[in-house]
């Protein structure tokens, strides 16, 4: 693709990855254990498992592990889903969620998010009936960015019924600035239908590797393990999660970078009157500036420059583009790119 405009290489600020590779502590453990690729892995993950219960102040078998939180997710849906039940989620939302309810059969409810682009709980409780088996709360959401505090998922648990599922999916956990960021995941250790699913993909640098996990009573996990492959994380997944919880100091300063980057773009944004949803991931979405600017033709532009960010179209927010926040290299190159690709559809209106 980057061959018919002209470029050998581009910058990818379009899937809200890391700029930053594996801690070299990581690196080096997953070369440590290279020679053992012969074999299964643990299938139970149990050394992981220990590390992340002790990391929540839990027991390990209120800890699921996955291929990715993805699949901790879509195990949710096997789990508990059947053709005749629904699962209520926002729209736009994570694109994975309607696949829950068509891969079961069941029917999805799309709540639409409220003017502020977070998830509308008010509105998603009221769409639960005798049908629903499964809430999901993306937390803070993908893609607007827009984070719920912890009172009010709190308040909204109070609104369903106490064996209702509710699923919030923290994967942009660790970019939250409030500093109630981490008590919904401690909700989760006494409140049998909450479970909070976390990546290593995004802070830790691991995407390449797909491991995730979730913290939740140990009925919910045990559906999970019930339902889940074998060998479903692999050999050295577990093994660079592992020690990357080893490190919080480096992996809270790369964060720490990341929110700075975050902010600088931000403030960027504003300086060129560029309209954006204020977020807490690692990523922003945002608007053309001005009528004369359609969001296909400055994404379409923006790649021409040799920067690739993600049409909002894809993701249910036509007319909007979402920009990951990369190295500050990166962000520079993006800025940069943004502000000419703006002045020429200034210049020929």
């Amino acid at each position: 693709m980057l061959a018919s405009y002209g470029l050998t290489a581009a910058i990818k600020l379009a899937s809200n990855e890391s700029p930053f590779p594996p801690l070299p502590q990581v690196e080096q453990a997953i070369t440590d254990h290279l020679s053992g690729l012969n074999r299964y892995p643990d299938g139970a993950a149990r050394v992981l498992r220990a590390a992340l219960a002790d990391r929540h102040g839990t027991d390990p078998g209120r800890i699921a592990v996955g291929n990715g939180s993805c699949e901790i997710i879509q195990h949710s849906g096997e789990a508990l889903l059947d053709p005749g039940t629904t699962v209520v989620h926002a729209h736009p939302s994570f694109a994975m969620y309607p696949h829950l309810a068509a891969a079961a059969g069941a029917d999805g409810v799309a709540v639409p998010l409220a003017p502020d682009g977070g998830h509308d709980l008010d509105a998603m409780a009221a769409a639960v009936d005798e049908r629903t088996r499964l809430v999901i709360i993306c937390n803070p959401n993908n893609p607007t960015g827009v984070y719920r505090s912890a009172d009010d998922i709190e308040r909204f648990l109070g609104l369903v019924p106490d064996d209702l599922a509710v699923l919030v999916d923290e994967a942009y956990y660790d970019f939250v600035q409030n500093p109630d960021r981490g008590r919904v995941a401690v909700l989760a250790r006494t409140r049998p239908n909450l479970l909070v699913t976390r990546t290593f993909s995004k802070a830790y640098g691991l995407c390449g590797l797909r491991v995730g996990y979730a913290v939740g009573c140990e009925e919910w996990v045990a559906a999970l393990d019930a339902v889940r492959q074998p060998f479903n994380t692999n050999h050295l997944a577990q093994v660079a999660a592992i020690e990357g919880l080893r490190h919080p100091a480096a992996i809270q300063k790369r964060v720490d970078e990341a929110i700075s980057e975050r902010e600088r773009v931000s403030d960027s944004l504003t300086d060129m009157h560029v309209p954006f949803t204020r977020s807490q991931g690692n990523f922003i979405l945002m608007e053309p500036p001005g009528s004369h600017v359609d969001a296909a033709a400055l994404h379409e532009d923006l790649l021409r420059r040799g920067v690739i960010v993600r049409n909002g179209a894809a993701l249910g927010c036509a007319g909007s583009l979402r920009v990951t926040i990369g190295a500050p290299s990166e962000n520079d190159a993006f800025l940069a790119a943004l502000a000419a690709a703006v002045g020429t559809f200034a210049s020929a209106e």
